[in-house]
């Protein structure tokens, strides 16, 4: 992802926008991990604190002996898991998609080569997946640049936040507004983001 160029594209672009940009300064990401590994985060994460969902992911990496795989989900017994603080919903989660990745390990393994549409069909296809998991996969692994998760309540409070003084605003709403930061709206989102932490 070209954050730098997508910075100074989103500047031009927008002046209230770029305050924004200016007072943060260059935001870094952390490299990617792979599609499984950076799925099944995505399952554990879902609905906990930032904090909370990294005490558990840590330990569901124990259980599974540091072997992020579909098989050694699979071959993981589903208590195992549970003792390391998945619900019995995520459980089921995960096996679903270590089903998916192993009936068609093409498909899974090569989401790089899909267009951001196909992915999100792709993914939302596996319980447990939405479109907001799907959007954050494409944006923080895929480092896709052109994404705009408007189902994220970060990204809406920011938005609302910036343009709107607080104001909530309908989803269509924020969606047409944020076409003027085209094609770098996942670089809108990430200071967005880090925008709330101001």
């Amino acid at each position: 992802m070209q954050i730098t160029k997508g910075a100074a594209h989103l500047t031009n672009a927008d002046s209230q926008l770029a305050r924004i940009i200016e007072d943060i300064g260059t935001i870094e990401m952390p490299p990617p991990a792979g599609n499984f590994e950076s799925l099944v985060d995505s399952i554990v994460s879902q609905q906990l604190s930032t904090k909370a969902a990294a005490t558990i992911f840590k330990r569901v990496t124990l259980a599974l002996e540091n072997e992020i795989t579909p098989r050694r989900v699979l071959q993981t017994d589903a208590q195992t898991l549970r003792n390391a603080g998945l619900s019995g919903q995520k459980t089921k989660y995960l096996g679903a998609l270590s089903e998916a990745f192993l009936e068609n390990p093409k498909d899974y393994e090569n989401l790089h080569l899909q267009t951001d549409s196909e992915v999100i069909e792709l993914l939302t296809a596996i319980k447990g997946i939405g479109v907001w998991t799907a959007q954050m996969f494409l944006i923080f692994t895929l480092l896709r640049e052109d994404v705009f998760p408007v189902g994220d309540l970060g990204v809406r409070r920011g938005m609302e936040r910036l343009l709107f003084s607080g104001e909530k605003q309908p989803h269509d709403v924020l969606t047409q507004r944020a076409e003027i930061w085209a094609p770098y709206r996942s670089v809108a989102s990430l200071y967005l983001w880090r925008s709330l932490a101001k």
